[in-house]
C-alpha cells in the first residue's frame, strides 16, 4: 500500500512539472534559511552552559543607585569584593577575577609579535571553571612569574615540534612593561560558545585581603569576579542578604550609591548589553527577532504549498471521485495526500542540507567565530531537525489531503464541483499573510538604513576625519620627545596625549555630584584629562571665555608626578586649575559664570566649549569637563594628518616608533572607523535584514506566481472569448491583476501601523533617533505593489497573447 502511494505521488510531482518546481524551491528556501538561523539561534542560547558548575557560577554586577533616572549597571566590582564574600558568607564556596584582552607576545624571533584573546586572572580560577588540563600541571602557581596556560591550538601553532611547558615568551603589549610570561601548562581548547572565548590564561596573583580598611581604599580599584556558590543556594535569596550586608559593612558616604545583582554565567553573552567593554556578547532581543524570522520564513514556504495545493484540488478532484467510488475510505485518501506533502518535503529538505552544508562556513564568517552546534556536526540536533521537519510536513498537507479527499463522488461525477468560497478567502488570506510579513520587513530595513544614515551624517561636535590614534601606552619619559619627533613630520598638524579617545568612554573619570534640578538625586560628571594640545587636536569651536593657553603655567597640571610624590598636593591642586566644560554642561549645572569655584566640581571654568559627543550616540549628551595635565606619561596618542597622507604618515611613525619602542608593537586605528565599530550590531541587523526581505520576497512572489499561472489556466476559455469579443492585451492583463494587487493593497494598509509601532519600540534604545518618514511607507508599498505586477503581469501577459482559437479548443 505504502508503495503504491509513494509511486502515485511521484506521478503527480512528475506530471505536473511547473507547480511541484514552484513548491520544491519555495521549500528549499524557506528550509535552508530557516535552519541557517536556527544553528545560529541555538548556537547563542548554549553560552557556558557546558561548565561543570555552569548553574552556581555568577558574575558580580555593580548598580549605581544615585541617578533616579537611569540605572548604571557595571560587569565591574570593588576589588576585594570577591575574596571578602568568600570568607563571609558559607553560601560562597570560591570566588575568580576574569576578563578577555587582547595580548600581544613575542615567541622566538618574532619582531611583530602575536595578538591573541587571554583571560587575565589569578589562580582561583581553577576552583571555579573547569578548565581540561592536558599537559604540565598549572594548578601550582610559580611565583615570580605571571603564568601562562596555553590551549591545545595554540599549541599545534606555535610549539608544533616542541614541548611549550617551561617555556617563557614576553609581553608586547602597548602600554604596558614588557614583562615574562612563563607557561605553566597546556588546557584543551575552550569552547567557541563562551563569552570567556580566548587562546590563552594569563595568571597573576592579587592581593586577597579582606581587611574592611583594604575595600574601603581599593573602592576605586574594579575588577570583573565571578563568584561559585555552593549546590542549591538560592541566587535570589543570596542577593538581598548581600546588599543587606553590604550596607552595614561599607562607609556611609557610599552606603545608598551601590547595590548588586548576581548574574548567571550561562546569561552573561545574552544579557550584557549593558557591558561596553565585552566583545564576545549577543542579544537577547536580536534572538526573538531572528526566531521570529526563522519561523516566518518557514510559515510562508509552507502556506505557498498550501496554497498552490488547494487551489489544484479542481484538477483532482475526478481522480479522487474514481478512488472513492472503487472504495477508497477518507483514511486512505488523506493518507495519499500526506505521503505526497512528505514527499515534497522530503526532496526540499535533501536539498537545504546540501545548501546548509554549503552555507555555513560563511555564515561562521559573517559572524566572526565556529558555530558550536550545527546539523553536520550533532548526530542528535540533526535526528531532531529530521523529526520537526517531518511533522511540519504532515501538518502543512493536513489541510490539502482534507480538502481533496472530502468531495463528494456524486457531484465529482456530475461535473457539478466548483472551488468552495472559503477555500478561496483561505487562499487570499494568506497571500495577504505573505505580504504583510515582507512589507514590515521593508520598512524596517529602510528604518535601520536611515538610523545607520544618521549616526554618520551627524555632527560629533568634533573633527573624526584624518584622525589617527595611537592605543593607550606607557610612554614613559620619553612621549614628550616621541610626540614632537610625530610632529616633525610635515603631513602631521596636532598631536595630543589623552586618557580618552572617541568611541572609547565617556572620560578619564566621574565624579558624582549633588543635582540642581532634583534633590535627592546625584549626577555623574566625566573629566577627560588630555595635554594642552587636546582641544586644538579635536578641533572643538570655543563659545565663551578662553581655551587652555601654553603660555600659562597653572593651565596644565603635572598629575603624573604629583600622584607619585603627593597626593595632598594633587587634591588641592585639582581643586583650582582651569577647566574647559560643555554648554550642556554648564545649563545642566547651572553654571553660568566662568572663572569661579564651584561646589562638589573639580577645577575652575575658564571656557565653554560647543557641545560635542564624547560617548556613543546611543546615549545623550553627558555633563562633561575637559582638563589639561602636563607631561603626560600614561594615554593614547590622537594624531591629525593633512587628507590623503595616510601611508605616507604610517611609513613614518613606524620609523619614529622603532627608534622609541624597539620592543612594542605600534597598534594605531582611526577614529572614524572605532566609531562605525560602535554600531557593528546594527549594521549586521541591517544587512541580515536586506537578505531576509529579499528572501520573504522572493517566497511570497513564487507563491503568488503559482496561483497566477494556475488561475489563468482555469479561465482559459474566459480569456479566449474576450479576445473574440474585442478585449486587448492590457484589459486581460487588468483582469487577471485586479484582484491579486487588491490582496498586496489590503496587506499594506494591514502592515504599515503594525511596522510603525515595532520600529518606534526599536528606536526607543537610542538618545539619538530619526524620525519615521511616510516616505518609507509609500516606497514599500510602491514597491509591494509593483513587483507583485510584474509577477501577475508575465502569466497575465501569456495567457493574453494565446491564439483565442486554441484556448477555446482546448476547452
Amino acid at each position: 500500500m505504502l508503495k503504491n502511494y509513494i509511486k502515485i505521488a511521484w506521478r503527480n510531482l512528475l506530471r505536473n512539472k511547473v507547480y511541484s518546481s514552484i513548491n520544491i524551491i519555495g521549500l528549499t528556501v524557506g528550509l535552508t534559511a530557516c535552519l541557517v538561523v536556527a544553528t545560529v539561534v541555538m548556537d547563542d542560547m548554549s553560552y557556558d552552559k557546558d561548565w561543570k558548575n555552569a548553574d552556581d557560577i555568577y558574575r558580580i554586577l555593580s548598580i549605581n543607585n544615585n541617578d533616579k533616572n537611569a540605572e548604571e549597571k557595571s560587569p565591574l566590582t570593588f576589588s576585594g569584593m570577591g575574596p571578602t564574600l568568600t570568607n563571609t558568607f558559607p553560601e560562597v564556596e570560591n570566588y575568580c577575577r576574569a576578563s578577555v584582552a587582547k595580548r600581544r607576545v613575542r615567541i622566538g624571533n618574532n619582531e611583530d609579535g602575536i595578538e591573541l584573546n587571554a583571560i587575565i586572572t589569578e589562580p582561583s580560577v581553577w576552583k571555579v571553571f573547569d578548565f581540561k588540563i592536558q599537559q604540565g600541571n598549572p594548578l601550582e602557581f610559580i611565583k615570580g612569574y605571571t603564568n601562562l596556560v596555553i590551549t591545545e591550538r595554540f599549541k599545534r601553532q606555535y610549539f608544533k615540534d616542541s614541548d611549550p611547558v617551561g617555556k617563557i615568551i614576553t609581553n608586547m603589549t602597548s602600554g604596558q612593561s614588557n614583562e615574562s610570561y612563563l607557561i605553566t601548562g597546556v588546557i584543551k581548547e575552550i569552547p567557541d560558545n563562551s563569552h570567556l572565548r580566548a587562546d590563552v590564561l594569563v595568571i597573576s596573583e592579587y592581593n586577597t585581603s579582606t581587611d574592611k580598611q583594604l575595600l574601603k581604599i581599593e573602592a576605586g580599584t574594579f575588577y570583573q569576579e565571578y563568584l561559585l556558590l555552593k549546590p542549591g543556594t538560592s541566587a535570589v535569596t543570596f542577593t538581598k542578604k548581600l546588599n543587606e550586608w553590604y550596607e552595614n559593612y561599607i562607609t556611609s558616604e557610599l552606603k545608598a550609591t551601590y547595590s548588586f545583582q548576581l548574574q548567571s554565567v550561562k546569561d552573561v553573552y545574552l544579557e550584557s548589553d549593558f557591558d561596553g567593554s565585552t566583545s564576545v556578547k549577543g542579544s537577547i532581543r536580536n534572538i526573538y527577532i531572528f526566531s521570529v524570522v526563522a519561523v516566518l520564513l518557514l510559515l510562508i514556504a509552507c502556506i505557498n504549498f498550501i496554497n498552490l495545493t488547494t487551489a489544484r484540488a479542481l484538477k483532482r478532484v475526478r481522480e479522487v471521485g474514481i478512488r472513492k467510488v472503487m472504495g477508497a475510505g477518507l483514511k486512505v485518501l488523506i493518507a495519499q495526500f500526506l505521503i505526497e506533502s512528505v514527499i515534497f518535503f522530503a526532496i526540499s529538505f535533501v536539498l537545504g542540507m546540501t545548501l546548509y552544508h554549503l552555507f555555513i562556513q560563511s555564515v561562521e564568517i559573517y559572524i566572526g567565530h565556529k558555530l558550536t552546534l550545527t546539523l553536520t556536526s550533532s548526530v542528535l540536533l540533526f535526528v531532531c531537525s529530521c523529526s520537526f521537519i517531518l511533522l511540519v510536513s504532515l501538518f502543512t498537507g493536513l489541510y490539502p489531503a482534507w480538502v481533496l479527499s472530502r468531495a463528494r463522488p456524486t457531484s465529482v461525477l456530475s461535473g457539478s464541483i466548483s472551488d468552495k468560497t472559503d477555500n478561496a478567502i483561505l487562499r487570499k488570506s494568506l497571500i495577504i499573510g505573505q505580504f504583510v510579513v515582507s512589507i514590515i520587513i521593508l520598512i524596517s530595513t529602510l528604518v535601520i538604513q536611515a538610523q545607520l544614515r544618521y549616526f554618520n551624517q551627524k555632527d560629533l561636535g568634533y573633527d573624526k576625519d584624518n584622525l589617527m590614534v595611537i592605543d593607550y601606552n606607557s610612554w614613559g619619559m620619553q612621549g614628550q620627545a616621541f610626540k614632537q619627533e610625530i610632529l616633525k613630520l610635515a603631513a602631521v598638524q596636532n598631536v595630543s596625549i589623552a586618557k580618552w579617545s572617541p568611541g572609547m568612554s565617556s572620560g578619564s573619570m566621574s565624579m558624582e555630584i549633588d543635582d540642581p534640578e532634583q534633590k535627592d538625586n546625584k549626577l555623574k560628571v566625566w573629566y577627560i584629562a588630555g595635554d594642552i594640545d587636546l582641544v586644538q587636536t579635536l578641533r572643538l569651536q570655543l563659545l565663551n571665555g578662553r581655551m587652555f593657553n601654553k603660555n600659562l603655567s597653572t593651565d596644565a597640571l603635572n598629575f603624573d608626578s604629583l600622584v607619585r610624590k603627593d597626593i595632598s598636593k594633587l587634591i588641592v591642586a585639582e581643586k583650582t586649575q582651569p577647566v574647559i566644560m560643555t554648554a550642556h554642561t554648564a545649563k545642566l549645572l547651572q553654571m553660568g559664570k566662568l572663572n569661579v569655584s564651584y561646589k562638589d566640581i573639580k577645577g575652575i571654568p575658564v571656557g565653554i566649549i560647543k557641545d560635542f559627543n564624547n560617548e556613543s550616540l546611543r546615549t545623550g549628551l553627558k555633563p562633561c569637563f575637559i582638563t589639561a595635565q602636563g607631561n603626560m606619561m600614561y594615554g593614547n596618542m590622537l594624531i591629525r594628518i593633512s587628507p590623503g597622507t595616510q601611508k605616507w604618515v604610517i611609513d613614518g611613525i613606524n620609523r619614529i616608533w622603532k627608534q622609541y619602542y624597539p620592543e612594542r608593537v605600534l597598534q594605531y586605528n582611526w577614529v572614524d572607523d572605532l566609531l562605525n565599530n560602535q554600531y557593528r550590531a546594527e549594521y549586521k541587523l541591517q544587512q541580515l535584514f536586506t537578505f531576509f526581505s529579499l528572501l520573504i520576497v522572493f517566497l511570497a512572489c513564487m507563491g503568488l506566481f503559482g496561483l497566477v499561472s494556475f488561475s489563468t489556466e482555469q479561465r482559459t476559455k474566459e480569456i479566449g472569448i474576450r479576445k473574440v469579443l474585442g478585449a486587448t492585451i492590457a484589459d486581460i492583463v487588468a483582469l487577471v491583476s485586479k484582484d491579486f494587487l487588491t490582496l498586496v493593497v489590503i496587506a499594506f494598509f494591514i502592515a504599515s501601523p503594525i511596522t510603525l509601532y515595532i520600529m518606534n519600540l526599536w528606536l526607543q534604545d537610542y538618545s539619538y533617533r530619526i524620525e519615521i518618514e511616510w516616505w518609507m511607507f509609500i516606497l514599500v508599498g510602491m514597491f509591494s505593489v509593483l513587483i507583485a505586477f510584474v509577477t501577475v503581469s508575465f502569466q497575465a501577459i501569456k495567457a493574453a497573447l494565446m491564439n483565442p482559437v486554441k484556448s477555446l479548443r482546448s476547452e
